[in-house]
């Protein structure tokens, strides 16, 4: 997981027009038409084509939670907020309590509310080991916002951690066998933090096994860069560090390729940026050149 600006989330002026109308007339909706009245407005909100264009543009065609690439794939557009009815669950045992709460309604149509998702971050899976999805679930600590709530203005204890809040995207961490979790991070973690990881593996599936190894994989493809880039720099450091030396063009695209590895639109980039933070321990190079 890596910060998502939704700032850049660039949308036509009519699909806005349209939306605006459509909030308008769904905040006159009575309770038991609401979501009908949702669902029978997809294909003009968030299953417009021009959503999907505009989600993919950001950082790529690419899992906001998950970071896996979604070519060949259906994508879905997820709502980060429910527009439905939402299933409560115990933080501590991510289990259902049976209490269903109202769900965010009003954010239906709210392209901020909106995150580009792989079906397995966001339709509920059971595997061999591991179970998880979005589905309907969307756990708070405390009460949740208020009915109409802007969404620059709602105030929650969010548990799940949110691609699109910078200071979320700090706490996510992989350890260096591609697992999500608090290993070798840069500091003992709260017990409140630890709980947000525990939802956020469990609501995203950010550890199904399949995942985990591609993961795994993408994150060693960039220690074996590093390594490699290491030999090069040694070398042209032993030939005195000139800058029309051969061994320095070499670590340059070595560099290139790195940076590349770890762009915005690669798989896994936030995984494999925790590999990057770890081996500036190894190579001082790695900070003098400000690869990230």
């Amino acid at each position: 997981m890596i910060y998502i600006n939704p700032t850049r989330i660039n949308v036509p002026a009519e699909w806005e027009e349209k939306v605006k109308e459509l909030k308008a007339e769904l905040l006159l909706k009575k309770p038991d038409e609401r979501i009908d009245f949702i669902n029978s407005k997809r294909n003009e909100t968030w299953g417009h084509p021009e959503i999907l264009k505009a989600l993919r543009k950001v950082i790529g065609n690419k899992c906001w939670y998950s970071e896996v690439d979604l070519t060949g794939a259906d994508p879905n557009i997820d709502h980060f907020r429910p527009k439905g009815a939402v299933s409560e669950i115990d933080p501590d045992s991510l289990t259902k309590t049976g209490a269903i709460a109202v769900g965010y309604w009003w954010l239906a149509f709210d392209k901020e509310n909106f995150r580009l998702s792989s079906m397995h971050s966001n339709q509920r899976r059971v595997d061999e080991t591991t179970q998880g999805g979005k589905w309907d679930f969307f756990p708070v600590l405390g009460s949740r916002a208020q009915e109409g709530t802007n969404v620059s203005m709602l105030k929650e204890n969010v548990l799940p951690l949110d691609p699109c809040s910078p200071t979320d995207v700090s706490l996510m961490w992989f350890e260096p066998d591609g697992k999500p979790g608090f290993r070798n991070w840069r500091r003992v973690p709260t017990l409140d933090e630890e709980r947000r990881m525990r939802v956020t593996i469990w609501l995203f599936h950010l550890d199904k096994h399949e995942i985990a190894v591609r993961r795994a994989n993408a994150m060693e493809d960039v220690r074996t860069a590093l390594k490699n880039a290491d030999a090069i720099f040694q070398i042209w450091q032993l030939s005195g560090g000139k800058l029309d030396n051969y061994e320095r063009n070499l670590f340059d695209n070595a560099l290139t390729q790195i940076k590349s590895k770890i762009a915005d639109d690669a798989p896994f980039a936030g995984a494999k940026r925790c590999v990057i933070q770890l081996a500036k321990a190894e190579y001082d190079w790695i900070q003098e050149y400000m690869i990230i």
